[in-house]
């Protein structure tokens, strides 16, 4: 009886054993830099073309861009939500923490004044950026050829073509250096008003299919 009951004992104890555990939820697993760059060049450029103001800032993805710049694959805003809120990514950034909010169908992103004010006193302007948009600023109806004489002023090595017929642009222009400027700078002008969009490469890539 004693040999039975030790036997019943063990089982009991190998049946709680393998009682199931919740498992944790998974920690996204991102590259931050490209985000954080694409945020910062993006205060930068609203600071050349506005002025500095010590404020926060909010800047709205697609997906799509959050998915190429963190090299991830959400399906749904929702469970890049609830990835990032379960990891301890864009915390501790050289502008702060990232904030990550749904609006609408987009994502936004939002910088503390704290770290608009870093961009300000320690993010260079782009000498490039700078004069392209003196450029746009100061010239409403620049022609495609003065843009491109911009561009060579840089270097020789960049592309300018005619975008297919039935897009919101007419021309888009990039430099082959990524050194440089890694944009994609799509040219529209309307009205004689010439304006100028810029992309990163899987933006750029998704606005033409």
């Amino acid at each position: 009886m004693e040999e039975l009951k030790t036997k019943a004992a063990d089982k009991n104890v190998i049946e709680k054993t393998n009682i199931a555990v919740p498992k944790k939820a998974a920690v996204v697993k991102a590259n931050e830099e490209p985000l954080v760059k694409n945020v910062i060049d993006q205060i930068k450029e609203a600071q050349i073309k506005l002025g500095y103001v010590k404020e926060s800032m909010r800047f709205y993805y697609p997906l799509t861009s959050i998915n190429a710049m963190l090299e991830t694959s959400f399906e749904s805003i929702e469970e890049f939500l609830n990835k990032i809120k379960a990891g301890k990514i864009f915390k501790s950034t050289v502008i702060g923490e990232l904030l990550f909010n749904r609006h609408q169908d987009r994502i936004e992103v939002s910088v503390s004044a704290e770290g608009v004010e870093y961009v300000h006193k320690n993010i260079p302007a782009p000498s490039f950026l700078e004069e392209l948009i003196n450029l746009f600023m100061y010239k409403h109806n620049a022609s495609i050829e003065e843009i491109c004489q911009l561009f060579e002023k840089y270097s020789n090595k960049y592309v300018c073509e005619k975008m297919p017929e039935g897009e919101d642009f007419d021309y888009v222009i990039y430099f082959l250096d990524k050194n440089i400027d890694e944009y994609y700078y799509c040219i529209k002008n309307e009205m004689e008003h010439t304006i100028y969009h810029r992309f990163i490469k899987k933006d750029y890539e998704q606005l033409l299919q």
